[in-house]
């Protein structure tokens, strides 16, 4: 099963875009009976919601003195946003269908299929290795993500950030055996790591 979480792009939105979606969110969540203890009542949620489009037409005119109070307005909604979408992460247990039936977007993090095989070989010297992997046509970067392979060490993690399907990566302890993944990240955010692929430094 895909696991997901709540989509917080409502963070970058401009306050009348915020109002529309806030909106939205009002109309889902509260007639939805998935959730019925809401952390916000309606009545509030809808308050600030009215408070803000109020408040940012008065803006309109910089020279108004109204800027501040849209400013405001706006931290008001996206604290209770965030309360409502912590909320609907707790009750959706990550499943996405029901992240949408609030209203909210899910976030989905998918295991990672590329076209070819993600690999890791030794490299020209030593302690360094070479990963490998196909190209993911919706990827943005790639992130390689490596441990050793021992208790208490293999869940203590070291990342790679990649614009391309290969990196070197270098300083590794030699004799150790390491533990390698692939995640994509895309206009979704960074995906699930795949499972890992195992090899001793040399």
């Amino acid at each position: 099963m895909n696991t997901s979480v709540v989509k917080l792009n409502f963070m970058k939105f401009k306050w009348s875009e915020l109002v529309h979606f806030a909106m939205y969110i009002s109309y889902m969540l509260f007639n939805c009976p998935l959730f019925g203890n809401p952390p916000i009542t309606k009545a509030d949620f809808d308050a600030a919601i009215l408070d803000l489009q109020s408040k940012g037409v008065l803006a309109y005119d910089p020279k108004s003195n109204f800027i501040h109070d849209r400013d405001e307005a706006i931290l008001v909604l996206l604290e209770m946003m965030r309360q409502l979408a912590n909320y609907i992460k707790m009750v959706s247990l990550g499943n996405a269908f029901i992240i949408r039936l609030s209203g909210f977007k899910a976030n989905v993090f998918k295991n990672h299929h590329t076209k070819s095989k993600f690999t890791v070989k030794h490299g020209e010297i030593s302690g360094s290795v070479i990963a490998k992997w196909g190209r993911d046509v919706q990827a943005f970067s790639y992130v390689v993500r490596y441990s050793i392979n021992e208790e208490g060490l293999k869940d203590i993690f070291k990342e790679v950030n990649a614009g391309k399907t290969k990196v070197t990566i270098e300083n590794l302890l030699k004799g150790k055996e390491y533990l390698f993944s692939l995640a994509i990240v895309d206009e979704n955010g960074k995906s699930a790591f795949g499972n890992p692929v195992y090899l001793m430094v040399i």
